[in-house]
């Protein structure tokens, strides 16, 4: 990449990173603040080496190879906090989804941030801007970008600048801007793609992944928040809306996101709720691969969501006075 374009890339990630400090220290989340003396703030995640990378490379090794001939799926999951059970809930379900419902059984990599893994996940690989463009970069080797289908799903909390979150413990942040994802996608060469991204203030993400052969799903509009986070649920409102009600009813992307709006609003009306107004973009292109997907599928019975919402005896762990993400 020629050094000006870094340098952007670079100047940009910095101005995010300002905005990050400010929104994490007014919701109450750990501060980023900087002050006059501060030096440029950096991320704070952990590096992808040594036992993390390993564990990265031996799921990517594990990937079955593209078939040619026939529309494959590979799903990327992306469970962003460490404080929450919700993402990492909705990732660990997601891929019981895929693989009983969508013929991808052995095709999804997971990231995840929550410290307690789950006895059916094992160890996972941390969610952090370098792994996840590393995961990237290695499904991009393995699939067809003309004739296979990449479905990404990012969880978590959601900045008001659009970007999702991304926390691996204690004084351990950093973000994942629209600009950033798409950079991703394009250095991966990942063709055929649908994007879901739940999270507040999602909607942002639409207009800068928008592409003819890319579906954008998001949790809500830019100016949003979106629910289900914290010690409230045992997923996110528009992760149970999409994945377990409308997923289990249909293996249309497009349609499921139909049913999963409606339910999503109906919801927040009865909560009193504001609406958080999620949103959906589809390139032409996208369409007809997507369908003949849909054509090679076998009959596949509804999947249970296997999670009971259990408060912790700490209460919510959601911003204080805030229930959204």
């Amino acid at each position: 990449m020629p050094a000006a374009a870094t340098a952007l890339i670079r100047l940009a990630r910095h101005s995010r990173a300002i905005a990050l400090a400010c929104a994490l220290v007014c919701a109450i989340w750990p501060a980023l603040a900087q002050t006059p003396d501060a030096p440029p703030w950096e991320p704070t995640t952990p590096k992808l080496e040594g036992a993390q990378l390993a564990l990265l490379d031996a799921a990517l090794a594990r990937l079955p190879p593209q078939r040619p001939g026939v529309t494959d799926l590979y799903v990327l999951g992306v469970a962003g906090d460490a404080d929450e059970d919700v993402f990492r809930n909705e990732v660990a379900y997601l891929r019981q989804l895929s693989a009983r419902r969508w013929n991808a059984a052995g095709r999804m990599l997971a990231l995840a941030n929550q410290p307690a893994p789950l006895a059916s996940e094992g160890a996972l690989p941390l969610a952090t801007y370098e792994s996840i463009g590393y995961a990237l970069d290695g499904l991009g080797r393995v699939l067809d970008p003309r004739e296979d289908v990449l479905f990404l799903y990012l969880s978590s909390h959601g900045l008001d600048d659009s970007s999702v979150y991304l926390h691996t413990g204690p004084d351990q942040e950093d973000y994942l801007a629209p600009e950033d994802l798409a950079q991703l996608l394009d250095e991966a060469k990942i063709g055929n793609a649908v994007i879901v991204v739940s999270a507040c203030y999602s909607g942002g993400f639409v207009p800068v992944l928008k592409a003819p052969d890319r579906m954008v799903i998001t949790a809500a509009r830019r100016d949003r928040p979106s629910f289900g986070c914290g010690n409230t649920d045992s997923a996110t409102w528009f992760g149970r809306a999409f994945l377990v009600e409308a997923l289990n009813a249909t293996d249309d992307f497009a349609a499921a996101f139909a049913m999963a709006r409606d339910s999503v609003r109906r919801r927040e009306k009865q909560e009193g709720e504001l609406p958080s107004h999620p949103q959906f973009a589809a390139g032409r292109a996208i369409a007809p691969v997507l369908a003949r997907w849909r054509a090679g599928l076998p009959a596949s019975a509804p999947v249970p969501y296997p999670f009971v919402h259990a408060p912790s005896a700490g209460g919510d762990t959601a911003p204080a006075g805030n229930r959204s993400r």
